[in-house]
């Protein structure tokens, strides 16, 4: 039925879907998951505290821009500087608040910088 629902009653079958019906029903099933909710809470923090240090990128959507945060840069520096040195979206929950108390020392580094 998910599948179908997915699909608009194209398909039953998940080997027939496409990739953006399976990934939109992926995100979807991921976020009835309460530990990737959760997940998923924390890293919007590491998001929030990246973009008001202004690792953000402008984008032109529909003629409108847009602010949104550097999602290279915060993955590069997971990658460089994380202590388990992997991509933010690849910390699983247990893992996540070492690297949110890492990055809120960054932030908190920063914010001295800027009002000291």
């Amino acid at each position: 039925d998910m599948v179908r629902g997915f699909t608009e009653d194209r398909t039953g079958s998940r080997a027939e879907m496409s990739s953006s019906e399976a990934n939109a029903l992926i995100r979807h099933l991921k976020e009835l998951d309460p530990e990737e909710q959760a997940a998923e809470k924390m890293r919007r923090k590491i998001i929030s505290m990246a973009h008001e240090m202004s690792w953000r990128v402008v984008r032109t959507i529909v003629g409108e821009m847009k602010a949104g945060a550097h999602m290279p840069r915060i993955a590069s520096w997971c990658v460089k500087f994380g202590y388990l040195h992997k991509k933010l979206n690849q910390y699983r929950l247990q893992e996540l608040p070492a690297l949110v108390t890492q990055f809120e020392a960054v932030y908190k580094s920063y914010l001295n910088g800027v009002y000291h």
